[in-house]
């Protein structure tokens, strides 16, 4: 082992002190640290048993799903995208609504409408409109209440889902 000497200095009120001091040193290797990786967001939902829109016509929600969206290498956010799955007869869906049933979080920051903005055959057909959650750091989860409107107003089924983020 291998001595080496300290010098330090204090300071008082009766001055400076000098203390030389002898000390070994060990032996001391770098090694990694873990690092803690958040959880992978998650979702479950009620999916929709023989769905009818509010009138004849209207929007129906077919289902729910999710995908994680790939941001590249070099950006790592803790996002989730669910994914509507519905089909509009019209081809007129224009809006999205989201609402807040419960959470486990202090606080959500949740925007209620998201504008539909698919062409009207693919909707005639069946499309899937894509949204976006950002889950951050910490745990919690997040149940929202979701339906379509049409631009006659007419309202589709109601999908509830839960965004678990972080284990919560």
């Amino acid at each position: 082992m291998k001595q080496i000497k300290l010098r330090t200095v204090f300071y008082g009120a009766l001055g400076a002190v000098i203390c030389t001091c002898a000390s070994t040193a060990l032996a001391q290797t770098e090694t990694a640290v873990p690092v803690a990786k958040n959880q992978p967001p998650t979702i479950t939902a009620i999916q929709p048993v023989n769905p009818v829109a509010s009138k004849p016509g209207g929007p129906v929600i077919q289902s729910v799903s999710a995908h994680v969206p790939d941001m590249g290498p070099l950006i790592k956010v803790n996002k989730i995208a669910p994914e509507f799955h519905f089909i509009a007869p019209n081809g007129n869906a224009v809006l999205l609504h989201r609402e807040l049933v419960t959470t486990s979080a202090n606080h959500v920051s949740l925007n209620p409408s998201e504008a539909i903005n698919i062409p009207a055959d693919a909707q005639k057909q069946g499309a899937v409109l894509s949204g976006g959650w950002n889950c951050n750091t910490n745990p919690y989860y997040v149940t929202l209440r979701a339906y379509i409107m049409d631009a006659d107003g007419n309202r589709s089924n109601e999908v509830q889902y839960t965004i678990h983020c972080n284990g919560g």
